[in-house]
């Protein structure tokens, strides 16, 4: 539900998580088969009926029509665009609930001249619930798996859903998912947090020389990765000796010179800086690359500049080869280095020689 044609990251949400599961495929996918196979196990022999009426049909037809675009005329699946695939699929969903709740079969099955009516309206739910499982099946094939199994059919291609399942026999229905209790997920993350735990390295010893750490401000989070500490001695790998006695960091992680050779640090001249509408963490950077042009870079460090238009003319670092991310508030071509921590995150300064596009090494 969150992956789009665009390469973009994406936050794990565990409650948004839980919230898919127990709303959309149990509380509207699972629940066309729950609320209507009862009836055609107890009532008909567990066989759907030979035939629908033609305005029965109908309801059907335009469904499928509509999911058509998923794979024939829109693409979505051909362009991997999972978000409005499972949107489609779950208006659908919302579509066929609300039919069943108009035509009540509970009720149908208490009235014996509605027998007949009763078996065309829960083939017609099983129906539908057959053609939301096909196009679900690239996405959950666990789950859909037990659906083909509930049915006694294999799905191989989204064009099975242009034939109805009509005079079949079905299997007695039983649970395909499960809702997620949220106390499961606390025990998950719980269980979890030894192997989070951050081990020192044992190897290899830092080297003698240390440069003054440097910060990478996370665009869209306060926090930020650290980019490492390097300086010319100790990428020429000089003698290694232990930290000094009085340190109380823990000892950085080395890294060779062909990994820092991998990031194009660039200088960058800030021609405007502002606050973001919806974000109390970001600043939005318009930098003068140089000969890379203009770059508009999104970063954490709003709570450290209260004024941010005091930030125009300055010079600034960046990583310009980071690959672009596209935010809700638009597309993030780089990241600014900053130093700090949990004190505040801050610009590292740059002396007056340097020039817009010039490469730090």
């Amino acid at each position: 539900t969150m992956l789009s044609a665009a390469p973009t990251d994406i936050d794990l949400d565990l409650k948004a998580f839980e919230e898919r599961v127990n709303s959309h495929l149990v509380g509207k996918f699972v629940n066309i088969a729950s609320r209507c196979a009862g009836f055609i196990e107890k009532q008909f022999d567990g066989r759907l009926a030979a035939t629908l009426a033609p305005e029965l049909r109908a309801h059907y037809e335009r469904a499928r029509e509509r999911l058509e675009q998923c794979w024939q005329q829109q693409r979505h699946y051909q362009n991997d665009d999972f978000a409005q695939i499972t949107r489609e699929i779950m208006s659908e969903a919302d579509h066929i609930n609300g039919l069943i709740a108009q035509w009540q079969p509970w009720k149908l099955a208490k009235d014996p001249t509605q027998h007949e009516h009763l078996h065309a309206v829960c083939t017609l739910a099983i129906n539908y619930f057959r053609l939301l499982a096909i196009y679900l099946k690239p996405i959950i094939p666990a789950t859909v798996a037990r659906v083909e199994a509930f049915l006694n059919e294999t799905f191989t291609r989204f064009d099975q859903a242009n034939e109805l399942l009509l005079g079949k026999s079905i299997q007695p229905f039983q649970a395909l998912i499960t809702r997620i209790d949220p106390k499961q997920i606390e025990t998950m993350i719980e269980s979890s947090k030894d192997s989070l735990e951050q081990k020192p390295s044992p190897s290899p010893q830092p080297l003698s020389h240390q440069g003054r750490g440097a910060k990478a401000a996370s665009r869209g989070s306060s926090t930020s990765p650290l980019v490492g500490e390097v300086d010319a001695h100790s990428a020429a790998g000089e003698g290694a000796t232990l930290p000094h006695p009085r340190s109380t960091a823990a000892n950085p992680a080395t890294i060779s010179i062909d990994d820092f050779a991998k990031l194009d640090l660039r200088i960058g001249i800030v021609l405007q800086c502002g606050f973001v509408d919806g974000s109390d963490k970001l600043l939005r950077f318009e930098l003068d690359a140089g000969d890379l042009g203009k770059r508009q870079i999104f970063s954490g460090i709003r709570a450290s500049y209260g004024e941010p238009e005091k930030l125009v003319g300055r010079k600034v670092v960046f990583i310009a080869n980071l690959a672009p991310r596209k935010m809700r508030f638009g597309v993030s071509e780089g990241m600014i280095l900053s130093a700090g921590g949990d004190g505040g995150l801050f610009l590292l300064d740059v002396d007056n020689g340097a020039a817009a596009g010039m490469s730090v090494k």
